[in-house]
């Protein structure tokens, strides 16, 4: 949260969570290789970790039954988001971690005057049980996730949301930071800027192609990059 005053008041910073803010492939690849054995689907490819951790769970367990040469329902599907909840929620959730320096550059943004608010394709409420668990909650002006039944998945829909809750900031004083090309591409759709997360889960060049602004190699280049572009935002 922030009080108003700083550097970059009136900016709005929209965060990914998983591949940005925590490192979640751990409890979210071991969630799917209990879903694959369950529904008997082929194994986890070796890039697992790329392919699967920052889309939407639909699109996710989309592919695996693609991978097994089926085309699968929507009912199949949502069957298999509750095998897949049954690993996850218990035990794969908190199977995660912060990355290093993720709690300094959230403290400095704040400080400075930026909005923050979290945009992640997880299931909102895990996504608010994730941040509680990390002691960030505060942090953030809102914490906006998919929906548990997917209607609300793609990564546009999420940011619509989420600019929504926080009263429709202006596009060209808005960003986003993410470490797949859904986030760039998801921001884009509504006119916004978005840096990459070079520490996340981009396979090489993924989002520089998607069109980030820039790649970040560490969350410390976050503030530095937006006191650059919004130099004298606070007095006009």
């Amino acid at each position: 949260m922030t009080d108003g005053a700083g550097p970059l008041a009136g900016v709005t910073v929209l965060l990914d969570l998983d591949g940005t803010l925590t490192d979640s492939a751990p409890g979210i690849v071991a969630s799917m290789q209990y879903a694959v054995d369950a529904l008997k689907l082929p194994p986890l490819p070796a890039d697992a970790r790329s392919r699967f951790v920052g889309p939407p769970m639909h699109d996710n367990l989309r592919d695996l039954y693609a991978r097994a040469g089926q085309t699968a329902t929507e009912a199949q599907l949502d069957e298999a988001v509750v095998v897949y909840r049954e690993h996850y929620v218990p035990i794969g959730m908190f199977d995660n971690s912060l990355y290093p320096g993720v709690p300094e550059m959230l403290a400095a943004l704040g400080a400075a005057g930026a909005t923050l608010a979290v945009a992640t394709s997880k299931a909102e409420p895990f996504a608010e049980r994730i941040v509680e668990h990390f002691g960030l909650t505060a942090q953030f002006a809102a914490i906006v996730g998919s929906t548990l039944d997917g209607a609300r998945s793609a990564k546009a829909d999420v940011i619509a949301e989420a600019l929504s809750r926080l009263g429709a900031p202006d596009p060209a004083r808005t960003v986003m930071l993410g470490d797949r090309s859904h986030d760039v591409h998801g921001a884009h759709a509504h006119h916004i800027a978005c840096y990459g997360a070079g520490w996340g889960y981009a396979a090489a060049g993924e989002l520089a192609a998607a069109g980030a602004v820039d790649v970040l190699t560490a969350p410390d280049q976050l503030l530095p990059a937006l006191a650059a572009r919004f130099a004298g935002i606070g007095a006009s």
